[in-house]
């Protein structure tokens, strides 16, 4: 299938996730089999005044390949800017993010919150649309709650802007990440518009996939069942889990490559968050990721993880 002009094979999308994207979480899952992948959400304004850590977003190796840009905003004129520089940067296509369901950025009418404003959500698209020659996609949410599920309209609305693809979460911003996604909203798109439709949300086995797959989804997007598990993409193409020995390489490898974008001092902390996906479903995991929270250096934690199988023994006799 083809998609941002790129043909992929499987369809398989690493999605943007705010603090764990970074380039090397997506260097690893293109190993295992992501095709294509997203930057961390990026601020159109962050991006316009020039700060440091939006800059930081767009950093990346030139294995980082193929790249979507992922923005947010509420402004038609900074969105259009923002576009720009991400074109002007050699991205392959941009999307706006109309889904994600935070605090801090509902609160500003951005993400999610444009579910409740179809028209500025469509000014936004058209800006971006007609400021880029890159194809744009949009990643939205079934609604703002569970009275207002208007993603097949707003999505038609987008195709006739021009839009390139929807990615759709099926749940609404009320319901955050629990419950039933409203997966018949699929075959409801896809019936609605021609354009691509990418699945995203609970992604985790092959039979996921196919389910997606029928309901009429072009592509997958996978996010929170990648963190700390880059292996994912394998096993949905029915690959096996990794050994011991393979887990440990990989967690290595990913903090050093962590140390190598924040600097080592800052690289431990970024790489906690990723330990629990690591090591979910080992026999004493829970005591091996309280220490390896407690490491207080960079140093101590990488040497926790090369003694990764031997601790675990050891918690397993004790």
């Amino acid at each position: 299938m083809k998609l941002y002009g790129l043909d992929l094979v499987h369809g398989l999308l690493l999605a943007p996730l705010s603090g764990y994207t970074s380039w090397p979480m997506r260097v690893l899952s293109r190993r295992f089999g992501a095709e294509l992948c997203y930057t961390e959400m990026i601020s159109a304004e962050g991006l316009l005044m020039n700060t440091r850590n939006t800059l930081s977003l767009l950093r990346r190796p030139a294995e980082d390949a193929p790249l979507v840009a992922q923005i947010f905003t509420t402004s038609p004129r900074h969105a259009a800017h923002a576009a720009r520089i991400i074109e002007d940067q050699g991205f392959n296509g941009i999307d706006i993010n109309m889904g994600c369901p935070v605090r801090k950025v509902v609160s500003k009418g951005a993400g999610a919150a444009l579910m409740r404003d179809l028209p500025l959500a469509q000014s936004l698209a058209d800006a971006v649309v007609g400021a880029v020659r890159i194809p744009v996609s949009v990643k939205m949410r079934a609604g703002w709650d569970s009275g207002s599920i208007n993603a097949v309209e707003l999505a038609t609305a987008l195709e006739k802007i021009g839009v390139h693809c929807i990615i759709l979460h099926p749940r609404t911003r009320a319901d955050m990440y629990k419950g039933t996604p409203r997966w018949d909203l699929f075959a409801d798109l896809r019936q609605s518009i021609s354009i691509p439709v990418v699945g995203s949300g609970d992604i985790r086995s092959a039979s996921d996939l196919e389910c997606l797959r029928t309901l009429g989804c072009d592509a997958f997007m996978v996010g929170r069942s990648a963190v700390g598990r880059p292996w994912v993409f394998r096993e949905l193409l029915g690959g096996s889990a990794p050994s011991m020995d393979e887990r440990r390489e990989i967690m290595l490898e990913h903090l050093d490559m962590l140390g190598a974008l924040y600097g080592r001092d800052k690289a431990a902390a970024f790489m906690k968050k990723f330990i629990s996906g690591y090591v979910r479903g080992l026999q004493g995991a829970s005591i091996f990721r309280n220490l390896a929270c407690a490491a207080l250096t960079f140093e101590d934690l990488k040497e926790m993880i090369k003694a990764l199988p031997a601790s675990l023994v050891s918690v397993i006799k004790e």
